[in-house]
């Protein structure tokens, strides 16, 4: 753990494949983005989060519902 964030090990450069391996080890979702796009804060187009739909928003950042 670094601070407050989980260092994971990278997923497949193939974005189904990626996905497929988000849904396999459990992720909450994962964030696709251009590479050659540095990180500015606030939504763009060039970062793009996708969530799990049996996850939602809770106390503690994002958890499973129910």
């Amino acid at each position: 753990m670094d601070g407050h964030r989980l260092i994971l090990p990278a997923l497949a450069d193939d974005g189904l494949t990626a996905w497929a391996e988000v849904l396999e080890r459990g992720y909450e979702g994962l964030v696709a983005k251009d590479p050659a796009s540095p990180y500015v804060g606030g939504r763009t187009l060039d970062w793009l989060k996708e969530k799990q739909l049996h996850y939602r928003e809770g106390d503690h950042g994002w958890e499973l519902k129910g």
